[in-house]
């Protein structure tokens, strides 16, 4: 029974780990996407990244995700757990980390602003390769943040059948009836896996910029 339960929670913890994975790719991108559309000249485009914005933020995650496994199907598209999972968990995140970049690029100094318009930088070269980067460097801390955020999120998949870490650990305490010990890894297991893998991750890339921003500043 012992074997059986540290087979689960070995194959919930593996899930856990691909959906974060996979959410958090998709989550960076859009919001990236999405928050430099934010602050775009275009007004039809900031439009849509405002509604984005709003509508993502403002609905249950659980809920987005029944829509995209129960009520799609009604309209003839039908995705599996696994692309939910990541779709549905990576854009609602998105949301949120859209007005991140929206915020981070938007506390630029001013002067930054100014010196690529005296250097006549077309708005897309100006973003890319003057506020961009500097943004970068503002928004990793909160950015970090989120991730952890959708680690959390990753245990509402169970509703979409997919038997994640949380889940696992339930089975695992049902088998055995030992629930203080199952639910005690549950509750420290997330812990580890922020503490241990994203915490560190982010930490080393706000190293990295800060090396580069400290060097540019003495250049």
């Amino acid at each position: 029974m012992l074997r059986f339960s540290v087979a689960v929670l070995a194959k919930g913890v593996l899930i856990t780990l691909i959906v974060t994975l996979g959410a958090s790719l998709v989550a960076t991108i859009l919001g990236l996407i999405v928050g430099i559309v934010r602050v775009s000249p275009l007004r039809p485009l900031r439009w849509f990244s405002i509604a984005y914005i709003e509508f993502f933020r403002g609905t249950s995650l659980l809920v987005q995700l029944y829509w995209w496994f129960f009520v799609l199907p009604v309209f003839g598209v039908t995705l599996s757990a696994w692309t939910v999972a990541i779709l549905g968990i990576g854009i609602h995140i998105s949301g949120y980390l859209a007005e991140v970049v929206r915020g981070a690029i938007q506390g630029v100094n001013r002067g930054q602003y100014e010196a690529s318009i005296a250097l006549n930088f077309q708005w897309l070269t100006m973003m890319r390769r003057i506020l961009l980067p500097q943004a970068m460097r503002a928004m990793l801390p909160t950015w970090g943040n989120m991730l952890i955020e959708l680690l959390k999120g990753t245990s509402l998949v169970f509703f979409i059948t997919i038997p994640e870490f949380t889940t696992a650990s339930k089975l695992a305490a049902d088998a055995t009836g030992n629930y203080l010990l199952f639910f005690a890894v549950a509750l420290f297991g997330y812990y580890v896996i922020a503490r241990a893998l994203i915490t560190p991750f982010v930490r080393w890339l706000e190293r990295r910029l800060s090396r580069g921003f400290v060097q540019d500043a003495l250049e």
